[in-house]
């Protein structure tokens, strides 16, 4: 079962963001399965890599967005996303070190809360902002 169900309440509203966070739910229970089937190392750290790429890429892709669009809170949201961006590659560097599941699993359950908390406060009002400007 996955860690993390998508639903339509964590829904930003503009297409292109959804599939975007769908992604890294994807990612976040792809690890979450992969701790619970007890999976080698190299398959950890494969999910673990993947993870930060694609959050890396996310977040530039919505920081390009607040560029354009002139967002009046981006100073505050890119701090968020610069903040969790070393966390997680602390996390990583941690359990790569020490392979630690305790910790792994750790992160996991930090990115969820993370990820969604984000999603249901700070990217909604992101993206409600766009759609004020006429973003589709």
């Amino acid at each position: 079962m996955p860690l993390i169900e998508w639903s339509d309440q964590y829904s930003v509203g503009l297409e292109i963001f959804d599939n975007e966070h769908k992604k890294l739910v994807a990612i976040i229970n792809e690890l979450h399965d992969s701790f619970e089937r007890g999976v080698d190392r190299s398959v950890t750290e494969h999910a673990l890599d993947e993870l930060v790429d694609y959050t890396v890429q996310h977040f530039g892709h919505e920081e390009q967005y607040f560029d354009a669009w002139g967002y009046p809170e981006k100073a505050a949201h890119v701090i968020s996303h610069q903040q969790l961006r070393e966390q997680v590659l602390e996390y990583r560097a941690s359990i790569v070190a020490k392979g630690s599941i305790a910790l792994a699993l750790e992160l996991i359950v930090f990115l969820r809360f993370w990820l969604l908390g984000h999603i249901m406060s700070e990217d909604k009002k992101f993206c409600q902002f766009l759609r004020e400007k006429g973003v589709r």
